[in-house]
């Protein structure tokens, strides 16, 4: 590339490269001669070129020059021409020391000191600096130094190993500087007149920005769909490792159940066959007994018989009435064999039928408490001898926290404000008179009421030593003294109750002992209405279970009966 700050010596010195090219340049490839050899008429070629033009024609005669079509009949020994490489060599360098001078003005650095010739994509083609990017206008591979100016004019700039021929538009040879979002295809300037006519046609590097920003944006989200996917990925893993873990204990522990039941089975049927055995022994010593002394008597009877026959037939009148008094006696002696028959009697064993329908039924509980308590309706596995429920599960899927209702309270407890906490006073309270409330007893009850589906609430009983929590019927009275009108002694109410630190559960006026460990601060209740069951817990355990008909409206209730002491449902 020349420059309008040329020199007349580098001037003249062109014109003398631009004479001796014709000289050096193969007349096939019409390039410099790479690898020159000379056949026998004289003429050079490439030596690359004349082996794909021998190839290519397959001449049958022999080898032909392709410039004076002298045959050769054998193919000739193929020499370098050492003349013509130097040369060609020589021209090379002359051509790069007028490109450097060219350039060193341009650039306005004297480089020629420390120039490379014939740099490579690895260095700078002014200097032997690294190479940094390669300027497609001007065609050089330059290092961060010399790349300044070609920022600075705007020259478009690539990576050293790019090769140009790859960036030139295969129709008009020209720089491809644009592209087309019609089409999606590079071109250059010329391109543009033709059939991307009317297309939309933007800059390369505003295209390429374009693109980058989409491709950053769908990078983004695959990193944050990455990361989703990983944290899923572990979770699930997590819970493999947990299921598996699980299920090896409730496979165990079903293992050991199974051969405490069926040791318990064989017991029982060991000892009723026992029982059977030693019954049936008895018996039968009975009726041998029995067969003896029939087969006696029936011997007795034969003898009798064949006497009688022997009188009746052979004695004389007289031999037979001498001895007809004795035979009479004797008869008379003889067991009659009417009263020697007994009554059969066949064994009852039906005491042991029923200890074995108890039996079953044991087994069926047994099995039917396995099957309700080893698997979960979300298929997790549990315990079935320490049912531990997940308060975090139970809060998520049924939880809430009612709020007390004051027109059901007794005038002596006080409500918070946020309708949580009950506290029973030593005054009564100015309340309004409302049919709900209760006069007699120091109860509440909740705002909520319900007759459907399933809900779990806690309750906060630190406060409190002597109180009652569960639920009741909104139809329970509220008015009297008696029982009616008081938690868990009537039909229409179910709890808890604490009193010098035993727990009871009662409901109808009938209440059950509950073995509670330690001394719970917060408890739980659980109510399927459909199922029928108010499940009540302990620190996670199961502690009582109601079973009735809750579909007519209850409401959670409490009882305090200590003045000073608190309740209070427990927010989520």
């Amino acid at each position: 590339m020349a420059s309008s700050s040329s020199s007349p010596s580098s001037s003249s010195s062109s014109s003398v490269i631009g004479d001796s090219l014709d000289e050096l340049t193969c007349p096939v490839c019409l390039e410099l001669y790479k690898e020159p050899i000379t056949l026998p008429c004289g003429h050079s070629f490439c030596c690359v070129c004349l082996e794909k033009r021998w190839k290519s024609r397959e001449e049958v005669a022999g080898c032909v020059c392709p410039n004076c079509l002298e045959v050769f009949a054998q193919k000739p020994k193929l020499k370098k021409n050492v003349i013509i490489a130097n040369l060609v060599e020589k021209l090379k360098k002359t051509e790069f020391e007028l490109g450097v001078e060219a350039l060193d003005a341009e650039h306005g650095v004297n480089v020629k000191k420390e120039m490379k010739p014939g740099g490579t994509e690895s260095y700078c083609d002014l200097c032997n600096g690294e190479a940094a990017k390669r300027c497609l206008p001007c065609e050089i591979i330059c290092c961060v130094q010399h790349l300044k100016l070609h920022r600075q004019k705007g020259h478009r700039l690539v990576e050293p190993g790019v090769k140009i021929e790859e960036l030139r538009c295969n129709e008009h040879g020209k720089p491809m500087q644009l592209y087309c979002k019609d089409d999606g295809s590079l071109m250059c300037l010329m391109c543009t007149g033709g059939q991307h006519q009317n297309h939309n046609v933007v800059a390369m590097e505003i295209a390429h920005a374009e693109a980058k920003d989409i491709l950053d944006e769908k990078h983004a989200r695959v990193s944050q769909s990455m990361q989703s996917m990983t944290s899923q990925l572990q979770q699930v893993q997590e819970e493999e490792e947990q299921t598996q873990q699980s299920g090896r204990v409730a496979e165990d522990m079903l293992e050991e159940r199974r051969r405490e039941a069926c040791q318990f089975v064989n017991e029982s049927v060991d000892l009723m066959k026992s029982h059977i055995n030693k019954s049936k022994m008895e018996k039968l010593s009975l009726l041998g007994k029995q067969r003896e002394k029939l087969e006696q008597q029936m011997e007795s009877l034969r003898e009798g018989k064949v006497t009688l026959q022997t009188a009746i037939q052979e004695l004389e009148a007289s031999s037979f009435l001498q001895g007809c008094k004795d035979l009479l006696k004797r008869l008379e002696s003889m067991s009659d064999f009417k009263s020697a028959k007994t009554p059969l009697t066949v064994l009852d064993f039906s005491k042991e039928e029923k200890n074995l329908d108890v039996l079953v039924k044991l087994n069926k509980d047994f099995l039917e408490k396995i099957q309700r308590l080893v698997t979960s309706s979300e298929g997790s596995v549990k315990h079935p001898e320490v049912v531990k429920m997940d308060r975090i599960k139970l809060r998520s899927l049924h939880g809430q926290t009612p709020s007390l209702d004051p027109n059901t309270a007794l005038p002596a407890i006080v409500i918070s404000q946020d309708l949580r906490t009950a506290t029973l006073t030593e005054t009564e309270h100015p309340y309004p008179e409302h049919p709900d409330r209760f006069y007699f007893h120091p109860q509440v009850l909740s705002t909520e009421s319900f007759s459907s589906g399933r809900h779990y609430w806690e309750v906060d009983v630190n406060l409190s030593r002597y109180f009652k929590i569960g639920i009741c019927c909104n139809s329970m009275g509220r008015k009297g003294p008696g029982n009616a009108c008081r938690l868990g002694e009537n039909p229409k109410s179910w709890c808890i109750r604490k009193f010098k630190s035993q727990y009871t559960a009662w409901h109808n006026n009938q209440w059950t002992f509950l073995f509670v460990p330690g001394n719970p601060e917060r408890f739980g209740f659980l109510l399927d209405c459909e199922a029928g069951e108010f499940k009540c817990f302990a620190d996670s355990h199961v502690l009582h279970v109601f079973r009735g008909d809750f579909t007519d409206h209850v409401k959670p209730a409490f009882g305090i009966y200590a003045a000073g002491e608190s309740i209070q449902f427990c927010s989520f």
